[in-house]
């Protein structure tokens, strides 16, 4: 038998197996369990009904070195239901083809030739993708809900209210797109997601509109000058926002990092508007490297475009030395210049994950590499700042516009013992806070949603 034929036997059998280590089952480490509402948090939960859930990785934080290692864990949605004033905390691993695999074969090991190896046959669908992780954005779309990671296609997950379960449906194959963003839009009022692809052979990035049924109606291709490694994007129905930053191979850690990519601070950063009637590119440069993870807010006029976001001047991926500046980068479409304006008051802090709601922005605060409060802002104006002691936040907060007020939901634990953690709300007008105890031990989480039941 020739090797073209033994390798339409696999595939119609499924991946390779490779024993790598005891299979397990990963159902073992979920949970689903009701939990005590204490009397004096009872007149808040009374009033919401929903779903508030956080997906992370399922990492060892003790175990990271490098911001790449933070996105290497399997999907973990970390749950909260919320019906008639009841909650019910669940845990739920998302069923990746890579999770999957690993139980009936083993843990895969991460070193270079492994991930080589799995690299070259996963385009073959010989192997599972390794960085099929869906640990990044839930994105609910209609009825229905996507796991999201930047380097693979969505997994369509069943958060099921009756139940009060979280559920994976399955990997979604989109012929047309290879690399679903984890910063898809979804335009309720449209019916549509926006999404984006990159290509660091072609130094390219795609950008796809999709039906809600995940239908491509219309694609794009805007040529980058750097290695495209874009996290986030702005979009609006006239315009696509792409920041193209000088993110460069390091040569000397090419075999010795996982990840040997980091921003040089000399060379220019571009902004790259896409207009989406003429299809036409305006290119616009700042003197000097800087690189956005998450975008705050946009506001476009006649003259101006004005993006708010937390800009990182040094970026290393193999290190977690990373500090969040929330500043103004502000366009000017007459002259195209581009001007930064910072703050006193925000060149303090190191913040990121940006939440707008209403007419203000919150963000999750860092300070020596800990989560521990949030900021609230309108514009470049502080409103708020919460800090809390011996609290760790679990990751991005959720905000909520329940019966005309904004409430805050996020999970927390005590930084002296893991396992004494919280669900944590606050009102965001009167900033009274709640803690329920949750009595479990509780995973860093990336970004969170809340849906109304």
């Amino acid at each position: 038998m020739n090797i073209f034929f033994l390798l339409i036997l696999v595939c119609a059998r499924g991946f390779i197996r490779l024993p790598f280590g005891p299979p397990f089952k990963i159902a073992n480490r979920e949970i689903n369990k009701k939990i005590d509402v204490p009397e004096n948090c009872l007149d808040v939960v009374q009033k919401i009904n929903g779903f508030y859930g956080l997906i992370g990785p399922d990492i060892n934080m003790k175990t990271v070195n490098n911001v790449y290692d933070l996105f290497t864990g399997d999907g973990l949605i970390q749950g909260i239901f919320f019906d008639n004033g009841e909650i019910t905390y669940v845990r739920h691993f998302v069923r990746t083809e890579k999770l999957l695999y690993e139980e009936q074969n083993g843990r895969i090991p991460t070193n270079y030739v492994i991930k080589t190896i799995f690299g070259a046959l996963s385009k073959l669908r010989l192997l599972p993708n390794l960085l099929g992780l869906a640990n990044t954005v839930i994105l609910p779309v209609d009825k229905t809900a996507y796991a999201l990671y930047e380097r693979d296609v969505p997994y369509q997950i069943n958060i099921d209210f009756s139940n009060k379960t979280v559920s994976t449906i399955g990997r979604v194959n989109l012929p047309q797109i290879s690399h679903f963003s984890a910063h898809s839009k979804y335009n309720k009022v449209r019916g549509t997601i926006e999404t984006i692809d990159y290509d660091i052979f072609s130094r390219s990035v795609s950008h796809f509109e999709l039906t809600q049924n995940l239908t491509v109606m219309s694609s794009n291709r805007i040529q980058m000058n750097y290695l495209p490694i874009v996290h986030d994007f702005w979009s609006t129905d006239k315009s696509l926002i792409l920041f193209d930053s000088p993110l460069s191979i390091e040569a000397d850690a090419l075999f010795s990092s996982p990840m040997p990519i980091s921003l040089k601070s000399i060379d220019k950063t571009f902004i790259h508007v896409f207009d989406k009637t003429t299809r036409k590119t305006i290119t616009y440069e700042i003197c000097g490297g800087l690189y956005i993870f998450h975008y705050a807010n946009c506001k476009e006029n006649d003259t101006h475009i004005d993006i708010y976001a937390p800009i990182y001047d040094k970026l290393n991926f193999s290190n977690l030395d990373i500090t969040g500046k929330y500043r103004l980068v502000s366009i000017n479409k007459i002259n195209q210049t581009v001007g930064i304006i910072k703050t006193p008051e925000f060149e303090k802090l190191n913040i990121d994950f940006p939440i707008l709601y209403g007419n203000r922005t919150m963000f999750r605060t860092l300070e020596n590499k800990v989560n521990n409060g949030f900021i609230i802002c309108e514009d470049l104006t502080i409103i708020k700042h919460i800090v809390f002691e011996n609290r760790f936040i679990c990751g991005e907060p959720a905000v909520k516009n329940i019966n005309g007020c904004y409430y805050l939901f996020a999970y927390s634990f005590d930084s002296r013992d893991a396992s004494c953690s919280f669900l944590l709300i606050i009102n965001l007008d009167t900033y009274k806070q709640i803690e329920i105890p949750l009595n479990e031990t509780m995973s860093l989480g990336f970004h969170s949603i809340f849906i109304s039941s």
